[in-house]
């Protein structure tokens, strides 16, 4: 019997708008009404989750920064996990190898290392265009470009390294994908890390105990599911650590990456063709026998 539901957000959960659309919004409803759980698993940090299910008028639990935290419907911290700071300064080190920009996650959200005149050209010469290569759909707004310059200027990694604020995930975005692949070489030499990409311009860091499989199986552990009650659904390579969780019903979106739609036991539709809201149809047409039609 189908007990709970985790869904991505980017490419899995959301449309090309960034938003969750009305028909989504209604299955989950109805899966919810159904007394089925239904959690966010998501690399996004708490505060912009909980915007974006504000916006639709949901409300659930999430497992957000790649599994680094988990919160409940109101905010509440169940449990996270941190990056040690001396490992955070290996990786700052790392990043300036390569000349690249980091930009670290706590528990508030985004801090920025550059100042804010730096950070509006990183996020509109660097970041946009970069998503915008593997995502030409995405729509960035005035709005949209306002809400990536949100961030904690905490003046510098000495600043932040010195500081009592735990780094939980950190990215970067650049136009140079061989950049990129080895800056992740050189990380994937740190046993502590998890480093993952969900598109070639992006890269992503995390504890190697904060991977959003690792927060799945923890949250269900203390909720008393088991894998088999559990249907969860990606797109990208941050999800395999939660898609590949032996005996999970795990579901591609038909716009997942090759290595997603390879290990996962169904397909549905694109996030452009809401499909989430046909995996919850098919769920709730025989909880006790999933399977897509």
């Amino acid at each position: 019997m189908i007990r709970l539901v985790a869904s991505d957000m980017d490419g899995t959960l959301l449309n090309s708008y960034r938003q969750i659309t009305q028909e989504n919004v209604n299955a989950i409803r109805q899966l919810q009404e159904s007394g089925i759980e239904f959690i966010i698993n998501t690399g996004r940090e708490y505060q912009n989750v909980m915007d974006i299910l504000g916006q639709a008028g949901l409300k659930c639990d999430m497992i957000c920064t790649n599994g680094s935290c988990a919160c409940d419907k109101d905010g509440n911290v169940l449990f996270h996990q941190a990056i040690p700071k001396d490992i955070v300064r290996q990786i700052f080190s790392a990043f300036h190898n390569f000349d690249l920009v980091p930009t670290p996650f706590s528990l508030s959200g985004r801090i920025s290392l550059l100042s804010r005149d730096d950070m509006k050209k990183y996020v509109k010469e660097v970041m946009i265009p970069a998503i915008q290569i593997n995502h030409p759909d995405f729509v960035y707004t005035e709005q949209d470009y306002q809400e990536l310059l949100d961030a904690e200027y905490i003046g510098g990694e000495e600043a932040l390294l010195s500081s009592d604020q735990e780094v939980l995930k950190i990215v970067s975005n650049s136009l140079n994908p061989e950049a990129l692949i080895q800056l992740r070489r050189e990380l994937e030499k740190i046993p502590e890390l998890a480093v993952v990409s969900t598109v070639p311009t992006d890269i992503e860091i995390t504890s190697a105990k904060a991977q959003k499989g690792i927060a799945l199986m923890k949250y269900a552990k203390e909720k008393g599911y088991t894998p088999d009650e559990i249907v969860a659904i990606g797109d990208s390579e941050n999800d395999y650590s939660m898609l590949s969780i032996p005996g999970l019903h795990s579901v591609a979106m038909a716009n997942a990456v090759e290595m997603i739609q390879d290990i996962c036991v169904y397909r549905t539709r694109e996030n452009t063709r809401d499909g989430i809201a046909y995996i919850i149809q098919c769920i709730l047409a025989d909880r006790n026998n999933f399977k897509l039609s």
